[in-house]
């Protein structure tokens, strides 16, 4: 999980934890690249909201499909507060949602039970 705001990940985190998931957190994007040439991901909840780094400009869609090389059944769900950027979210094939800031529990954990149970991609809002 990628998402910027530390409170933010870890409440995910705990919550995401507690429902029985396995769960990392990166705290920015050249942490998350770290993370995914360590191990192997099924799942990557980004979160857009990320700064570019050292005068780099990466985006979650670029982790997603880096990720995607190594392990291609890597899925993605992007959590966006940006309103334009949902349609260019879900034309992405690897992204299989994309939630609206703030993040409502019911529907992320929907969305994961979907995954989960190999339901196909499911319309975003």
């Amino acid at each position: 999980m990628v998402a910027p705001e530390r409170h933010a990940r870890e409440g995910l985190r705990a919550i995401l934890s507690s429902d029985g998931h396995e769960v990392s957190v990166a705290e920015d994007m050249w942490s998350a690249f770290a993370s995914i040439f360590s191990r192997p991901f099924d799942l990557l909840l980004l979160d857009d909201d990320v700064r570019p780094e050292r005068h780099l400009t990466v985006s979650v869609l670029d982790l997603l499909r880096v990720a995607r090389r190594y392990q291609p059944a890597t899925s993605g769900i992007v959590i966006s507060s940006f309103e334009e950027r949902v349609s260019h979210y879900a034309a992405e094939p690897a992204v299989r949602a994309v939630l609206e800031k703030p993040v409502e529990m019911p529907r992320l954990r929907h969305e994961l039970e979907a995954l989960k149970s190999g339901s196909s991609r499911l319309p975003s809002p």
